[in-house]
């Protein structure tokens, strides 16, 4: 707990502090210990609390019945219904105790981002856990069990974000933990993110989502394109949108100081990805100037179409300039 109220003072401390501009590549880099908090048992809290005391003594009642239907004594029936619910409460315990499973959420939660780097590659790995102790005090703590935990402002400038997270038993009571994780930026705004399955695989979720926010590509940001720098502005909404009528795309553009992209940039975005600083074509219309289109699933002889002659009426856009 004493982790925990020291890096959330360190936290609150980021908005007083210089900001350090963040690499035009978009690379943030966070403190690779992620302490996680106990909260409420939301499955005690549900099972104590979804059912009146009448219906429970109702049901307590019908147990009773069946006991003393299957030849059991009064007395005999009462301690087997006194034995089962202390029996309950004790696994129940159990359970509660979570021994290491924050150090199971952490280190799960960063295998799978990692996981993900591995298997889509891409050209810049905007998300990274960085050590910013010495390698001996980390080394040190390990062997002792421990996990790296000092942090002071010094160190903290180093770095992006901080994390920490929340868990406690899931309300449907079959096993599922429900997580949330909590990043704090630099400038001291914080972002959450939320799942709920089984502990060795309920940070899958989360790591996900964050993968997905970080390293896909944002609005605005800048690509080579040739021996030129492309600005990618995104649509009105800051972002890829969609209109019904390519012409009303070229407008947004154009209040936005940009244009559509030509051929030869959604192609060449499309090869760099989404992962990569483009914007991946996929199986969707895109809107292009003066009233065309690209259709990849028309591309003979050109993807290239007036949008009269295609029957989607939804097409997605982005502004370039």
């Amino acid at each position: 707990m004493i982790k925990l109220i020291t890096l959330l003072s360190l936290a609150f401390s980021f908005s007083s502090m210089a900001q350090i501009q963040i690499p035009a590549d978009g690379r943030i880099d966070i403190w690779p210990s992620i302490p996680f908090v106990r909260g409420a048992d939301l499955c005690r809290y549900r099972d104590h609390y979804s059912q009146t005391r009448t219906k429970y003594i109702q049901e307590m009642v019908y147990n009773a019945e069946s006991l003393l239907q299957s030849g059991a004594t009064g007395a005999e029936a009462m301690d087997m219904l006194m034995a089962f619910n202390d029996m309950y409460d004790r696994n129940q315990e159990l359970a509660l105790q979570h021994n290491y499973l924050d150090v199971t959420l952490e280190s799960t939660f960063k295998a799978f981002i990692d996981g993900y780097y591995r298997s889509i590659n891409p050209k810049v790995k905007k998300l990274s856990f960085r050590h910013v102790n010495d390698l001996l005090n980390i080394v040190r703590s390990a062997r002792n069990g421990q996990r790296d935990g000092y942090l002071d402002n010094k160190l903290l400038a180093k770095l992006d974000f901080i994390a920490y997270g929340t868990y406690t038993l899931a309300p449907n009571c079959n096993g599922n933990i429900q997580i949330t994780l909590h990043f704090i930026g630099r400038d001291g705004v914080s972002e959450s993110f939320e799942a709920t399955g089984h502990p060795s695989t309920v940070m899958s979720q989360i790591a996900s989502e964050v993968f997905t926010k970080y390293q896909r590509t944002s609005f605005p940001s800048q690509v080579k394109v040739g021996t030129k720098m492309l600005t990618l502005v995104g649509g009105l909404n800051g972002s890829v949108d969609v209109v019904t009528n390519p012409r009303i795309a070229e407008e947004a553009c154009q209040t936005l100081d940009a244009r559509l992209p030509t051929e030869k940039e959604l192609d060449l975005l499309n090869s760099y990805g989404d992962w990569s600083g483009g914007v991946s074509i996929n199986d969707k219309v895109w809107a292009m100037s003066n009233g065309y289109v690209y259709h990849p699933g028309l591309r003979n002889p050109t993807p290239v179409r007036h949008y009269t002659s295609v029957n989607d009426r939804s097409f997605l856009y982005y502004c370039v300039k």
